[in-house]
């Protein structure tokens, strides 16, 4: 075990690998179905704001030229956890996640095929980072807006359906700081 485990193991007493790659995935598939909706609002609170813009350049990008990318039947086949850093203030866990997907374009406005593959899978290799921080709070089982004291749900939206501030997840959870996009 690297010393940079053993630390996240002492700090994060409720850390395992299951659950964190259960969030991974999850994760991984609602940035990648917010990207065909075009819907990134509800995924602004898993990535920082850097991972964000390069989300929303990739959405803009294919608005601008009147196409959806779509990824049917995606699944992620591995996740392996290729390194845990401890620097000072956070962990940092670089994982290489395998996904497969029905991966191609339709027109935004007829949704008529583009281009692409409808027949077989393609599999794709992904590198994330994802960040904590050391002194990260704890959740509680409800959330609650920062703004306003309205209960949130985290996994549906990230945002408070009452007065639209976006919840701080890096304050609490692992997010993402870098994704192949």
């Amino acid at each position: 075990m690297s010393e940079a485990l053993e630390n996240l193991l002492k700090q994060d007493t409720d850390f395992s690998e299951s659950k964190f790659k259960s969030k991974v995935e999850n994760t991984f598939i609602q940035v990648k179905l917010s990207m065909v909706t075009g819907k990134t609002e509800k995924i602004k609170h898993f990535v920082n704001d850097e991972t964000y813009e390069k989300i929303l350049q990739k959405v803009n990008y294919d608005i601008q030229n009147n196409r959806i990318q779509m990824y049917d039947e995606l699944n992620v086949a591995n996740i392996q956890i290729i390194n845990i850093r401890e620097l000072e203030d956070y962990f940092e866990i670089n994982v290489r996640l395998h996904s497969k997907a029905l991966e191609y374009f339709i027109n935004r406005e007829t949704k008529k095929f583009i281009s692409g593959d409808t027949d077989d899978r393609t599999e794709r290799y992904v590198n994330i980072v994802f960040r904590k921080k050391k002194d990260a709070k704890i959740f509680k089982t409800v959330r609650k807006c920062p703004n306003c004291g309205a209960n949130m749900d985290i996994n549906a939206s990230g945002y408070c359906l009452y007065c639209h501030s976006t919840f701080d997840l890096e304050n609490y959870d692992w997010v993402i700081t870098y994704m192949d996009i």
